[in-house]
């Protein structure tokens, strides 16, 4: 009679083949699924995606300022958080906007 660890070695090398078996099948399956066009409805839903952030980003920009602004003048933010604020949004805007050019 084996021993608990030879049938647990066992056990573990089935599995093991099993398991790849079945990764086999799967990434054997993707290349022909994007061959026959699966790709095209993710290819669709991410042009409109990169379609509405190019339009809600600035307008998300411009709105953020405001409020930056605003908790500059109500005294509930200092000046100098108030410009680190700014400098950091007009890079993330800038970072964005070259994204979008680059990606084009």
């Amino acid at each position: 009679m084996p021993s608990l660890h030879t049938r647990l070695a066992n056990l573990a090398q089935r599995h093991t083949q099993r398991m790849g078996t079945a990764a086999a099948l799967t990434l054997l399956s993707s290349p022909a699924m994007a061959a026959s066009g699966g790709l095209a409805k993710a290819q669709s839903t991410l042009q409109l995606i990169k379609d509405n952030l190019e339009l809600i980003l600035p307008i998300a920009a411009v709105i953020i300022g405001l409020i930056i602004v605003v908790l500059y003048m109500a005294e509930i933010m200092r000046k100098d958080d108030m410009v680190r604020w700014l400098i950091g949004l007009v890079i993330a805007g800038s970072i964005g906007e070259i994204v979008v050019l680059l990606w084009k």
